[in-house]
């Protein structure tokens, strides 16, 4: 296990001023999707148990846990700063803008390649020579990320505020008016209607590119189908950070083994999920859909529109096809029974939970992925007991890809006034809407691959209409399906996405090591195993042949990825 060290008394203490901290929760929320087993401790745990594994201090030590941990570093063991003044560690740190850019070295990426990457706050760092620098500031060169050896043991910094990096990037601003759209027209947010794109954090200029790979310098003209690629958000920013924490992790995990929960079920290298929302509600275009997934094979989240509804036999035939039934929030038109607020998504969800004959309903996606506020909305969804919300996406096309640079389900964070806690909602990022029409194929196999590489969701959304009248986008959902499960990816459905995603997040795994060199590893925890796989060092294999196991590359390192055929397995050297 992964011990984070936080320090609550403070935190809280900020959080009574206003201030966010959200560094205790964001690295609980990191390491959960990475499937890095952790434990939160309050203040300094016992770290003479002789366990090796890093530490991750998130919050300013106090003097005497300070002492301590440099003690921990000097007699060989290692520690990870990161979210705070690290000046305690003894080196110099100076504020970093507001908001930054920071290149980082190949060495601490996936994809062993450099990276540019948007951060918001940190410290830039000045280092002694002869420590590793691996990633700097764009604005002043300065050292960014540095691991300094000291004594027998490591100090890695992490000068970018990775928890606040986070947050900002993946919930984006609060959204009180309209964004400012880039002026090369292709995302034209500045339409009088508040969605999810008006407060996106990261930047239209600095962020998107084209799918040559060269930022966009044109004019582009926003029409269906485009007649030309548009740039997009083609990079996962939030994803890449934190995969460039599991690389420092592991680095200074050494000898010791760190397994790793794999993040789909049965070890899948990436997970897939399609959304369609009822906008049209006549029973055509519903048929059409119908049609159009039966065809490809996969369950869908269908999202229903208030006001009118299709047939009561259309309703019928979506829940008996094995597709989940779900809210599509209306708050876009001037009646009262469709504005924003908690009562009308109240009224709304009991509308639809009646149309499906009182089936559970625990999926909302907004119409025209509408949005006010910041996290005011998911806390509706959790009085409510909705438990996924979809509404995180692009509603034009220059947004289309990950604007709020991610493709992992992920539970938000609150604001101060709510205690920057996490929501028990999975927020479930949308990378497009209707194939063809809105994004040309190249752009869409760009921000595919960009999920397979951050072994994440593809989430492709579709309208009845639009499945009914194009055949392009018929023929891009069928061929995206197979290209999908040619990778080795299933679709599922948002509810069970939920579900994994629960079960995956419930296990714990602990690690002991006999003389011989074999390392057992126990689950504990979760209701059960099925469809649970580990990945364990890649010098390491099952001693027999109960589980299956393979060799596989994730977050660009080999592992041995085992398949789980009970809650315990014992691991010999290969």
């Amino acid at each position: 296990m992964i011990r984070i060290l936080t320090d609550p008394k403070h935190a809280d203490a900020a959080r009574r001023e206003g201030r966010d901290v959200w560094s205790a929760p964001a690295a609980a929320e990191a390491l959960a999707i990475l499937g890095v087993p952790a434990t939160v401790h309050d203040g300094l745990p016992m770290i003479d148990d002789g366990r090796r594994l890093p530490l991750l201090v998130v919050d300013e030590p106090d003097p005497d846990t300070a002492a301590a941990l440099l003690d921990h570093a000097d007699s060989g063991g290692a520690f990870v700063v990161c979210g705070h003044d690290p000046s305690w560690t003894g080196l110099t740190a100076t504020p970093a803008p507001a908001e930054a850019l920071v290149h980082v070295d190949a060495q601490l990426t996936s994809d062993g390649e450099p990276l540019r990457l948007r951060a918001f706050g940190g410290w830039a760092l000045t280092v002694p020579g002869g420590d590793v620098v691996g990633a700097s500031w764009e604005h002043d060169r300065s050292p960014a990320i540095v691991r300094v050896a000291r004594g027998r043991g490591t100090v890695a910094v992490v000068g970018p505020d990775l928890w606040h990096t986070l947050v900002r990037i993946t919930q984006g601003h609060r959204v009180d008016g309209d964004g400012v759209a880039p002026a090369d027209g292709s995302a034209p947010v500045d339409d009088g209607l508040l969605k999810c794109d008006d407060g996106i954090a990261l930047s239209w200029t600095e962020d998107r590119t084209t799918v040559d790979g060269v930022p966009a310098d044109e004019t582009y003209e926003h029409v269906h189908p485009p007649t030309r690629s548009l740039p997009f958000f083609a990079a996962a920013q939030a994803d890449q950070w934190r995969e460039i924490l599991l690389h420092l992790l592991l680095d200074l995990t050494g000898d010791d083994v760190l397994p790793l929960v794999a993040p789909w079920p049965d070890g899948a290298p990436a997970a897939a999920h399609v959304s369609h929302d009822s906008d049209a509600n006549d029973d055509p275009s519903a048929r059409a859909a119908l049609d159009c997934f039966a065809a490809a094979g996969i369950a869908v989240t269908w999202c229903f529109l208030y006001p009118g509804g299709y047939s009561q036999e259309i309703y019928d035939e979506v829940v008996a096809a094995g597709h989940e039934p779900a809210l599509h929030y209306n708050a876009m038109l001037d009646t009262p029974d469709c504005t924003w607020g908690l009562d009308r998504l109240r009224e709304q969800l009991a509308w639809a939970t009646h149309q499906v004959r009182g089936a559970p309903i625990v999926t909302n996606k907004n119409h025209f992925t509408r949005w006010e506020g910041w996290d005011e909305f998911f806390l509706w969804c959790e009085d409510l007991g909705l438990r996924v919300d979809q509404s995180h996406g692009p509603s034009v096309q220059g947004a289309i890809g990950f604007p709020f640079g991610t493709c992992h389900p992920h539970r938000p964070l609150t604001s101060a006034a709510h205690g920057n806690r996490p929501v028990d909602v999975l927020d479930l990022p949308l990378q497009t809407q209707d194939l063809w029409l809105t994004c040309t194929l190249e752009v869409r196999d760009a921000f595919v691959a960009e999920a397979l590489r951050r072994h994440g969701l593809v989430h492709l959304l579709f309208h009845g209409q639009h499945l009914q009248h194009h055949v392009e986008v018929r023929t891009a959902l069928a061929e995206t399906v197979h290209r999908l499960r040619a990778a080795g990816v299933a679709f599922h459905t948002s509810a069970a996405l939920a579900d994994w995603s629960e079960r995956r997040r419930q296990l714990r795994l602990r690690t002991t090591t006999t003389d011989d060199g074999a390392v057992t590893v126990t689950v504990e925890g979760g209701r059960d195993v099925d469809g649970v796989a580990l990945l364990v060092p890649a010098h390491l294999r099952p001693y027999g042949d109960g589980d299956r196991h393979q060799r596989v590359v994730r977050y660009g390192r080999t592992f041995t990825q085992v398949v789980l055929d009970g809650r315990s397995v014992r691991l010999v050297p290969a």
